[in-house]
């Protein structure tokens, strides 16, 4: 069971490069293609996370459903692991880690856990980090499919809400539809603030998002948008997690200007989106609103809704 092939390994090459060199060595033969998340705690196993439950890494090199004989986190593996996910600059990533994450290659994030160092009541840092959570970015060709003809009438593209609880495939569906609308021929831009959506490197993103798709990244959504809106022409313009006034504000200024925005919120349902005193207003701003699940695992469309 998962074992890797040179195919099945690709796009995982930047999570697997950051981890401990004493974690890696056991890694050789380990198919992460299905695998959701990697979970490192110090003084802890080290865990796999797949659709269908969790594995432990082994001293054989296999996975197992049981703790025995596991790879376990040390302080040392820990530092090991900080040092190559921030390329030993601990400060170049200072914003990032204060948001509790830091992007890696590849597009996957890798949450941390730790303590909070605070000014003013907002968290400036985080030190003494103990867990990573190394939660992995997937292709998935296709995985909008089905509801493309929802989101477009006569050739005109809607403002869609993807709402969806972490983990359930929302980044994944909104880089399908952001790859298919390219192709179909409108103009795209991307607005990858947490730089997963299209995971540029090296000015390439590690994903096929079409043919007429243009990204900024590494900005504040809300910034990021009104750029792409004056500078790129967009038909429509995609982004990740709204979730503040600024970004509401920019929202309503594009949709105002006649240019769509599909964005996602995290949210369980509709219902609970709207009982947030700052998403009801937002969530009332979009003409289809795509609830997701991970019922039959993540990417389920629950519930596809038409404000009228």
């Amino acid at each position: 069971m998962y074992i890797a092939t040179n195919e099945t390994q690709s796009g995982r090459t930047g999570a697997v490069n950051v981890l401990p060199s004493a974690v890696r060595r056991y890694m050789n033969g380990i198919n992460l293609e299905e695998a959701t998340e990697l979970r490192l705690i110090t003084g802890k196993p080290f865990i796999i996370r797949y659709p269908d439950g969790d594995y432990y890494l082994t001293k054989r090199s296999v996975l197992s459903a049981a703790p025995v004989n596991t790879v376990n986190i040390t302080p040392g593996m820990m530092n090991e692991l900080l040092e190559r996910i921030t390329k030993s600059s601990l400060y170049s990533v200072k914003d990032e880690i204060s948001s509790g994450y830091i992007t890696i290659e590849g597009g996957h994030r890798a949450g941390v856990a730790g303590t909070a160092v605070t000014e003013n009541g907002e968290v400036e840092f985080i030190r003494n980090i103990s867990a990573v959570n190394i939660r992995l970015a997937n292709e998935v060709i296709g995985a909008a499919e089905g509801i493309m003809s929802r989101i477009i009438s006569d050739g005109t593209v809607k403002n869609t809400l993807i709402i969806s609880p972490p983990g359930a495939g929302k980044t994944t569906m909104l880089r399908d539809m952001t790859r298919s609308l390219s192709y179909m021929g409108y103009a795209v831009a991307v607005a990858d603030e947490r730089c997963e959506i299209a995971a540029m490197c090296g000015g390439k993103s590690s994903f096929d998002l079409g043919n007429l798709t243009a990204v900024t990244d590494n900005c504040p959504k809300d910034r990021a948008m009104i750029m792409l809106l004056r500078s790129m022409s967009p038909d429509v313009i995609v982004t990740d997690e709204i979730g503040t006034s600024s970004d509401i504000d920019a929202v309503e200024k594009i949709m105002n200007s006649g240019v769509a925005v599909i964005a996602s919120v995290h949210g369980r349902d509709t219902a609970q989106i709207m009982r947030r005193k700052d998403m009801s207003e937002l969530a009332g701003m979009f003409d289809v609103e795509i609830v997701l699940s991970k019922r039959c695992g993540a990417g389920t469309v629950e519930e596809i809704r038409e404000n009228v």
